[in-house]
């Protein structure tokens, strides 16, 4: 009986440090997801800049004001992305 008392004890303190390293690499991916998804943003946001720069150049005359990054076309309207 004190055989399986202790196995049983074992088997806690390894279901412990599992717990607390799942817990750390959960934390970890967390902040690689964040981190990867505001360079994605960041990358999506400078690459609009570039174009409307690249086209305001090729046609200056062109007022690219209603254009922004957090518009979209739905339905053949300009609409701020949902």
């Amino acid at each position: 009986m004190v055989r399986l008392e202790e196995k049983a004890t074992q088997r806690e303190v390894l279901l412990g440090q599992v717990e607390g390293e799942l817990a750390e690499k959960v934390e970890s991916f967390k902040k690689v997801e964040e981190e990867l998804t505001n360079n994605a943003a960041n990358a999506y946001g400078e690459g609009f800049q570039d174009a409307t720069a690249q086209f305001s150049y090729v046609h200056p005359k062109v007022n690219l004001s209603p254009f922004a990054e957090s518009k979209c076309v739905i339905d053949d309207q300009l609409v701020l992305r949902e």
